[in-house]
């Protein structure tokens, strides 16, 4: 018996391919030559276009497997701690970037690659700890029904330390080196906020098609247990 996994139009999906690949293309090339050189930090700061957005995009991930688990909670849908599982994937994928990212822009601007001092660099030190966390529980309980319900409690763990994150500079006084909200007044000169906002928007699009893959290579492997266990 042939299954087929279609959740898009294949026009659709190939239009939408295009459309992140030319963003991130543009956003990519339009960070190393348009905004201006920030003297004290050199070429390096250029970094900060692709860690701001990697950033942001690590952060939705738990907020979007939260809101998942509890409709699974109320549901026991696995189809939603499928999506919650997928969100979580992305999210620790995009919080490497940010691991790997960071450092390179910190030594630029503080002279140091890890500032222990800095409530952020912990709180997202602690978001990528619980992320890992979820992963080894989930391997570790063999049955599905309760793989899905721990994975949807330790969900909110996740989007605990992904809401501390983002709130380390908001609700901390004297947080560290890391700057303030570039959501701010102030702060960063035009041709930065602009290029800034397309990494921002190629990012997300490019978190939303990682998703939908994923989400369809997790269905795949659903209907292929199936199908395994209905012919042994």
């Amino acid at each position: 018996m042939e299954r087929k996994i279609r959740i898009f139009h294949p026009v659709f999906d190939i239009g939408f391919y295009l459309v992140v690949c030319m963003s991130l293309v543009i956003a990519i090339i339009t960070s190393l030559v348009y905004p201006n050189v920030i003297l004290e930090q050199g070429l390096s700061h250029r970094i900060f276009y692709l860690h701001v957005p990697v950033a942001w995009v690590a952060l939705y991930g738990p907020i979007l497997s939260f809101i998942f688990s509890l409709i699974f909670l109320f549901t026991r849908n696995l189809f939603w701690d499928r999506l919650a599982f997928t969100a979580n994937q992305l999210s620790f994928l995009f919080a490497v970037g940010v691991l790997f990212s960071g450092p390179i822009w910190a030594y630029s601007a503080w002279g140091v690659p890890w500032d222990k001092t800095d409530a952020r660099l912990q709180s997202f030190f602690i978001l990528c700890i619980s992320l890992v966390s979820y992963f080894i529980f989930r391997y570790l309980v063999p049955s599905k029904a309760k793989k899905a319900i721990l994975s949807a409690y330790l969900s909110v763990l996740c989007a605990v330390s992904a809401i501390l994150t983002w709130g380390a500079i908001r609700w901390i006084e004297n947080p560290g080196n890391h700057p303030s909200s570039v959501l701010g007044k102030g702060g960063m000169d035009s041709d930065m906020k602009q290029s800034m906002w397309l990494g921002v928007i190629a990012f997300h699009f490019l978190f939303l098609i990682l998703f939908l893959v994923s989400n369809r290579t997790e269905k795949i492997q659903d209907i292929r247990s199936k199908l395994k266990a209905e012919l042994d």
